[in-house]
């Protein structure tokens, strides 16, 4: 994937999404221009242009996670500093302007965090889902994260992979999707994982599929975080 404009990567958080569940857009980041100005020149000229987008239904911020964090909610594409604080903030911003899902520009990639098993989006969420899911090359849900996208309607006829315990039940009351048993799985331009950990196995794979273009500083950044890469089979 290549792009002459930035990326834009946008994170649809939800009520009680873990911390886990977005971290594998940290792996993302290892590949983004402001990470790769620590990576040999030759290397870093092909790391990518990205703008992150944070956002929830009303734009409130921050927005509480599980472990007691709190993730700046903004229009502005974030730069994290390395920070002893629980509250995840941006060391600038572009815009001061709080960021909702009415305001959200259209997305190059939505990743969506798992909130609670038992939460349903609103008529809201339903929308703002469909008409990102028009606009986006890849729709990522890691663990939980498939009910928002499962309600909002882009998931049936997909095949879908999700937390391995609710797979009986999804089978039963939601046989319009193809619920299938792994670590992650793709079909089209949704990508799904399993468990709140397989959410980083399912960004490796993205990663090396999709950004071909910076094979050499994927291998590196995977390298220098001495990942464990494991298939889609559990």
């Amino acid at each position: 994937m290549s792009s002459p404009t930035p990326l834009k990567v946008g994170v649809l958080l939800s009520p009680t999404t873990q911390l886990m569940d977005v971290a594998p857009l940290d792996m993302l980041g290892m590949i983004d221009k402001f990470y790769a100005q620590s990576y040999p020149e030759h290397i870093a000229a092909n790391a990518l242009d990205i703008e992150y987008y944070f956002v929830n239904e009303t734009g409130e911020s921050p927005h509480s996670m599980t472990g007691g964090f709190k993730l700046a909610v903004t229009v502005s594409a974030l730069r994290f500093p390395r920070r002893k604080y629980a509250c995840i903030m941006p060391t600038h911003r572009v815009t001061t302007l709080q960021h909702s899902i009415s305001t959200c520009p259209p997305l190059d990639i939505l990743l969506i965090g798992g909130p609670a098993p038992t939460y349903r989006p609103s008529e809201a969420i339903q929308h703002f889902i469909q008409t990102q899911y028009q606009h986006v090359r890849h729709l990522l849900t890691i663990c939980t994260g498939y009910i928002p996208a499962l309600y909002s309607g882009v998931l049936d006829g997909k095949t879908v992979t999700a937390p391995r315990g609710l797979l009986p039940v999804l089978k039963e009351e939601k046989p319009d999707v193809k619920w299938v048993e792994k670590r992650w799985v793709r079909d089209g331009k949704v990508w799904s994982s399993g468990a709140v950990a397989n959410g980083m196995d399912m960004m490796a794979c993205f990663m090396k599929e999709e950004f071909k273009e910076q094979g050499t500083l994927t291998e590196m950044a995977m390298g220098m975080a001495d990942f464990a890469r494991r298939g889609e089979a559990y």
